[in-house]
């Protein structure tokens, strides 16, 4: 009896894992948030990880999530080759920088704590600056249009803001919907589909060597971060469809959305 109930127990915790891993992964595909501001609230009050652990863990599952979610991106047309390899090569350096920078502070005898309050702190900023550029494009879209036709695509004004933004990722495993999208549709006038395609593709990379500099301190949970990745391949599927049928606004409308509500949930975790 006691072997069957723990049976019982491990397969209902491995389910919830894999349905975990499935709603994450829909999210991740469909918008191109969640691979840091939504796991790590999961991470830390699902789990029971510290901030840490937690972005440690949440690199290596964006980069697991982001592969098969690149694949599908690229198939569908919304991964510009040549602007995303220009974009990865400005961020990489400055998000490497960041993750070992991270991984030695923490190591220093009084330091964890204010590590900690540190990646809390630069999440909430991350989350302030996206939702002021969101709105500015979703309610005065005659200001941005207005700014587009004056504006070439050119990546040149993305060095400095991708550069902070690459410090962000690889500080707090926040990037592809909270910071990379609205710098992508502002400083490379990029449409909302090629930005979430763009940020799921550059921060699949930069996740993972973020998470290998953190793997190297041996703060990632990594059978966590696997069980969870394997469960978001199940709702491909349903994000195919989604990317194929939803309109463009309704994609902006719902990344707003999730913007808002990672706000929310990281601010409660902080107070």
């Amino acid at each position: 009896m006691q072997d069957e109930a723990s049976a019982v127990v491990i397969t209902l915790t491995l389910l919830t894992q894999l349905l975990t891993g499935a709603v994450l992964g829909l999210i991740i595909s469909t918008t191109g948030v969640g691979g840091g501001i939504l796991i790590l609230p999961v991470l830390t009050w699902m789990f029971g990880m510290d901030a840490l652990s937690a972005v440690a863990t949440a690199n290596l599952m964006s980069m697991l999530m982001k592969l098969s979610s690149s694949w599908m991106h690229f198939r569908l047309g919304n991964i510009p080759i040549k602007l995303s390899l220009i974009v990865l090569f400005i961020m990489l350096p400055s998000t490497l920088l960041a993750s070992y920078g991270i991984t030695l502070l923490s190591s220093v005898d009084g330091w964890h704590d204010r590590v900690q309050w540190g990646i809390n702190g630069l999440v909430v900023i991350a989350i302030a600056l996206s939702l002021f550029i969101f709105c500015t494009r979703m309610f005065h879209p005659d200001r941005v249009a207005a700014q587009n036709v004056n504006q070439k695509r050119s990546l040149a004004a993305f060095i400095v803001p991708g550069t902070c933004a690459g410090i962000t990722i690889g500080a707090t495993g926040v990037g592809g919907g909270v910071v990379m999208l609205p710098l992508l549709m502002k400083y490379a006038n990029m449409n909302i589909k090629h930005a979430i395609g763009t940020s799921v593709f550059v921060t699949m990379l930069l996740s993972g060597a973020s998470a290998f500099a953190y793997g190297q301190g041996g703060y990632t949970d990594v059978r966590l971060a696997l069980l969870l990745s394997a469960g978001s391949i199940l709702s491909l599927p349903l994000a195919r469809y989604l990317l194929r049928t939803v309109s463009e606004q309704a994609f902006q409308r719902l990344t707003f959305g999730f913007i808002v509500v990672s706000a929310v949930m990281m601010l409660y975790r902080m107070v």
